[in-house]
């Protein structure tokens, strides 16, 4: 055999044999994409979202002393801010002044209702007296013991003493209306003046502003001796431990995604070498440029078909999101595993749903109501 036919069949088997490669490559395709890839939707329009909570003032204050900064890590309840509280503890001083005062001036009220009404039981008696001397000197007029004059005397006497008892007795009613049905720590005024030293207070309260949870310090504008008002924002702090990311997908490409399905995930922070796993946990109702400061107007003539995109919202496993942290802005590739679509394209409401909450807000009345039964007990 000569070289030439050698070569030839060399070329002709070399030819079999990528032919071969190539339908076992397709094959293998082919199977990979009916068992696997086609339950696959991936995106780079992806990045990490977290919660942003505003710290802000509830007073008007000039800032003395700021206690954390940008990249500083918190705890809820952590004094971040303090206010100048000089003007708060004069504000204090006054209103438990005016509770005093108020309770003096009430028990006064009750003491002279009491005036009122003993002078109210002496008017009368000296309405009944003169009542009764009238009608005796009637008697003896009409048998002529008496004068006329002295008659005309005893009815003036019985006409002032009835003016002086219904003056007695509207003095009385008018007391009363001020304190019908009402104790002295019951009195309206003095639950006026008791809320006041409570608002008092809790303004004074209010020049520590606290953390609202836990996380990390960010956008921090406050400086020393800054004069704020109330709903001022001073700083941010983020929760890092409860991001997660925004996966921005082709509106052809969500028509099988369904909350709880498994998502892998990458960061361009760590590489392909950290593997993030989540799931959905829900698709957003618009698209992206629904909800957009200037949303779009389709109806217009020179109308081009865009591709949307949709939002998909993705938890993250907590204990490796712990290991390596996610920062909110951070690019994401994520992995879409489709193949349980069966499920409604809408969620079901979540009767079980867990509220946002913090409890820095609730504050422990224990220390003014101790101020104010210390005045109620000085001044009852």
């Amino acid at each position: 055999m000569t070289d030439t036919e050698k070569h030839s069949i060399n070329k002709k088997n070399t030819l079999v044999i990528l032919v071969l490669l190539v339908i076992v490559a397709g094959v293998g395709l082919y199977i990979w994409w009916s068992k696997i890839g086609r339950f696959h939707e991936t995106t780079e329009d992806a990045y990490v979202a977290g919660d942003i909570v505003s710290v802000m003032s509830q007073i008007s204050g000039t800032v003395t002393d700021i206690m954390a900064d940008n990249t500083h890590r918190v705890r809820q309840s952590d004094i971040l801010v303090k206010i100048n509280p000089v003007d708060a503890q004069l504000a204090l001083q006054q209103a438990q002044a005016n509770l005093a005062s108020t309770i003096r001036t009430v028990r006064n009220e009750f003491a002279t209702l009491e005036e009122d009404k003993a002078n109210t039981d002496v008017a009368q008696v000296a309405l009944d007296k003169a009542q009764r001397d009238y009608n005796r000197r009637i008697q003896l007029r009409k048998d002529n013991l008496i004068s006329a004059e002295d008659l005309s005397h005893y009815k003036s006497t019985l006409i002032s003493a009835k003016a002086s008892y219904q003056a007695a007795l509207k003095a009385y009613e008018a007391g009363k209306t001020q304190v019908d049905n009402t104790t002295v720590l019951t009195h309206p005024d003095v639950l006026k003046a008791e809320s006041a030293l409570r608002a008092a207070w809790l303004t004074l309260h209010r020049t520590q502003i606290l953390s609202p949870v836990d996380g990390y310090i960010a956008q921090r504008s406050i400086q020393v001796g800054q004069y704020v008002t109330a709903g001022s924002a001073l700083m941010s702090v983020i929760p890092l431990k409860g991001v997660w990311v925004t996966a921005n997908f082709k509106e052809t490409q969500i028509g099988n995604i369904r909350a709880g399905q498994d998502v892998t995930l990458k960061s361009d922070v760590y590489g392909s070498s950290v593997v993030y796993h989540g799931k959905v946990k829900g698709i957003e109702a618009g698209t992206g440029s629904a909800f957009s400061l200037l949303p779009s107007s389709n109806a217009t003539g020179n109308w081009i078909k865009v591709v949307q995109r949709v939002p998909v919202r993705i938890v993250l496993n907590a204990q490796e999101l712990e290991q390596h942290p996610l920062r909110p802005g951070l690019s994401m590739h994520v992995d879409v595993n489709t193949q349980n679509a069966g499920k409604p394209a809408l969620t079901a409401l979540s009767e079980n749903a867990q509220p946002w909450r913090t409890n820095v807000f609730d504050h422990n009345d224990d220390e003014v109501n101790t101020i104010i039964q210390k005045i109620i007990k000085d001044n009852h």
